[in-house]
Order: structure tokens, then sequence, then C-alpha cells
């Protein structure tokens, strides 16, 4: 049995989508943060539960094959990036073997497909939400903590955050104002950029001062905001939202169309990669000649209406149960010129599916609901095709859709967040006749 705080060697076999090498040693699992697959390591136990243990690495005795140094000098410690001593090769191997995983563990063998990606790995996201300390600074929380890692980079984020985060944090010192966060987003295909100041206050010192220097200081900046958010809750984003400068929101292109994007909008924080999930779920449409579609979360409409603009042939219902991400997507419809596309703000459980040839779901990391899975197969819509954020709830989805008479399609994982354990999926459901 193992002990806490005893030493030993280990061999890692297997790496979870966490960032932690697995071990295995006396019948126990053994989890061992930063380890990766085929590293030799001495280590000392720090955790001891009844069916796995937790091992701090103490000498890295022979490196794996897969072993790269890391780029960041706060990767061991900061919470965001579990792969970056993860060769990329192998990173991309770990995401298809997860996806599998999942799908093995609801005892369903599907066809699983390497995982597209556009080949950014750096500078890749348009939007970042800092944590800020009581003294201005800003950085990342710490894994498992609400400690801020401090530091003048981030690999992951567009390179155009780091100049008006120390912008805003030199501010801060200076004015004495206390944010909550600092939220900051970028259209990559406009250029256009979002700065949102996070407050438990309904109003900053010297707040008209500090938006008129930073929109002279960065002219990409066409917003920017005070989000008011009093509660102490762990949601960053409060619901009132008010303009020091320019508008409520910043423009992007994605798919060939243009999108309206406010502080409280989804869009996908890695456009590129946006693009191959949005045109593979497109194909398992377009392949089956479906005339009407339902697009079910559809939020602003992102995908919907990239659809609907490729093929004005195709009609397209969008469904979202909240009112402003409703509004956003009729705007977005607007803005592009697209006629072939409306927009019902309703519970994807209550709205109307009778006569749809196919059925588009894009549900949050927790799938379907189980009231709306009922429906699908009440319905039984001659396809459905999925986008899925979370492959062990997919997989769970699947289990039940295989179950009431649909044939699962091959699945392909999309690499969304390179140097995170996170990886998206597209695949599609044919009702057996």
């Amino acid at each position: 049995m193992l002990r806490k705080n005893q030493n030993l060697t280990v061999t890692v076999d297997d790496m979870n989508n966490l960032g932690a090498g697995i071990a295995r040693e006396e019948g126990m699992v053994i989890f061992v943060p930063g380890g990766v697959t085929g590293d030799r390591l001495f280590i000392k136990i720090i955790k001891t539960a009844k069916d796995y243990a937790v091992g701090r690495i103490e000498e890295l005795l022979a490196p794996s094959p897969h072993r790269v140094e890391s780029a960041c000098p706060v990767s061991g410690r900061c919470g965001g990036c579990a792969f970056r001593q993860v060769g990329r090769e192998h990173e991309l191997a770990l995401k298809r073997y997860f996806v599998a995983a999942a799908f093995r563990k609801n005892r369903l063998e599907v066809e699983v497909e390497e995982p597209l990606t556009d080949g950014r790995t750096t500078g890749y996201r348009n939007k970042v939400q800092y944590p800020i300390a009581p003294d201005g600074s800003y950085g990342y929380y710490a894994r498992h903590s609400h400690e801020i890692i401090r530091s003048d980079t981030c690999l992951l984020s567009d390179p155009a955050f780091e100049p008006m985060a120390a912008f805003v944090s030199d501010y801060l010192r200076k004015s004495g104002a206390r944010l909550r966060h600092l939220f900051l987003r970028r259209g990559q295909r406009t250029g256009e950029t979002m700065l949102c100041l996070v407050s438990a206050q309904p109003s900053l010192p010297q707040e008209k001062a500090f938006a008129e220097e930073a929109a002279s200081a960065f002219p990409s900046l066409r917003s920017i905001l005070i989000n008011h958010n009093p509660d102490d809750t762990n949601v960053i984003l409060g619901k009132k939202v008010r303009v020091l400068f320019g508008e409520d929101r910043i423009e992007d292109i994605l798919c060939g169309c243009r999108f309206g994007i406010s502080s409280l909008s989804f869009y996908q924080v890695n456009p590129g990669a946006a693009e191959l999930l949005y045109r593979e779920a497109a194909a398992r449409v377009s392949e089956t000649g479906a005339k009407r579609l339902a697009d079910l979360y559809c939020g602003a409409g992102t995908i919907g209406l990239s659809m609907a603009k490729a093929d004005p042939s195709l009609s397209v219902t969008g469904v979202e149960v909240v009112p402003s991400a409703v509004e956003n997507a009729r705007r977005n419809a607007r803005l592009n010129g697209i006629g072939n596309a409306g927009f019902l703000c309703a519970d994807a459980v209550e709205a109307p599916l009778e006569g749809f040839d196919c059925v588009i779901v894009d549900p949050p990391r927790k799938g379907l609901s189980g009231a709306l899975t009922e429906r699908l197969i009440r319905q039984r819509p001659p396809r459905i095709v999925y986008v899925s954020c979370e492959p062990a709830t997919l997989a769970r989805d699947a289990a039940q859709l295989i179950g009431a008479g649909y044939t699962i399609g091959r699945v392909t994982p999309v690499d969304m967040f390179p140097g995170t354990g996170s990886v998206e999926c597209v695949t599609d459901f044919t009702a057996d006749r």
C-alpha cells in the first residue's frame, strides 16, 4: 500500500487531459502532474486515496521522447496549458485517444479520425479574462487556487492584449481604482478590439480620462466598457454593461460572415479552428441534401448563419433561450443580408421540430439535457449533427441515441485549444429506417 511521503521510481505509461502523467504501482494508479508518456521519474507521494495516489516529480531520470522544453516560464504553476511540456504530434495523438476512450467507456466502438488543426499553436486566443490583484497587477490563476500568477506574456493569447493589460494596470496603480477582472476581446480578422473593466462598483475614478487615453494609445479599440458585477461568485461578467467609448460591440469575420460580438456574446476563441469545426458540421448537413435545418443552442447564430449564407436553398431556424443572444443573431442575419435564417427565443426542449430534415446541436459542456434527448428520440429527425466541446458527454448522449435506433457516423476531433487538454468534436447520427 502506497504511503504519503513515500519515494519511488515509476514509468509514466499514460496521460490524462489535465496534463498529469499516469503511472501504476502496487495495483494503484498514480497521477503525476507534469509527467509525460514514457518518462522515467523519481517521485514523492503527496496524496493517497482509496484507489489512487498523487505524486510530485522529484527528479526526471529519463525523459520521454515526447517531452519538450516548455517555452512558458510559468506553465508549471499556471492552470492554463496542460500540455506545454508535450510535443505537438503526441498532443494530437492524446486528444484522439481521449475521444476514443470516452466512447469505449460507454461501450461504443466508433471511428475517431485524426484531429483537425489549422496549424496555429500560439497567439490564437481572441479573448482573455485577467484576474486583477489588489495592487493592480494581473495574470492568471494558479492551478486549483485563486493565487494570481503574474506573467508578462501568455503564449496562447493574441499579442495585442499584453500592452493593453499593462496600460490598465498602470491606470489602476495611479488612480487607486480596483477591478475584479480585465476582459479583452479582439476580432482577429478585423482587428477591432474590446476592452472591458469588470468592477464590483458601478463606476471608477477618472474613468472618462482613462477611456480617452486608452482610445488614443490603442487605435484598434472600438469598444471600452465597464461591466458591473457586485456578486460574490465565480461568474466573471455581470449583466450590467456601460459604454465608456465607442460601441457596445465589435465585429469579426468567420466563415465568410460578419458577426457583431458584444461582451456577453459567445464567440469561439480560436477563429481558425472554429472555421474547421463549422465547415465539418456544414459538410455533415449538406451531404444529406437537407433543405430545412433546426439549429439548437444557436447562440448568436454563427453556425446556422454561416451555413445559410453558403447555401441559399437551405432554410435555417435557430433556437436559443437567451433573449439577448437571439437579438444578436437576428442582427447578424441583417448585417450579412441573410434572408433564409430566422431565430426563435425558446428552450430547445420546447422548440418546434416538426418537418426538419436535419437538427444540429451545439450544447454546453454538460451535453444534451435528458428531456431534449428524449424529445429528439421521440421526434426522430432523419439526421442529427452534434457539435461537442466535451467528449464524455458526447459519448453519453451518443449511447442513448444509438440505443434508440440511430447510427453514428465518424467522429472528427478538432483541436480548438492547442496546448490544453480540451478537444471539440463533430459527429452525426442517422435514423435507422
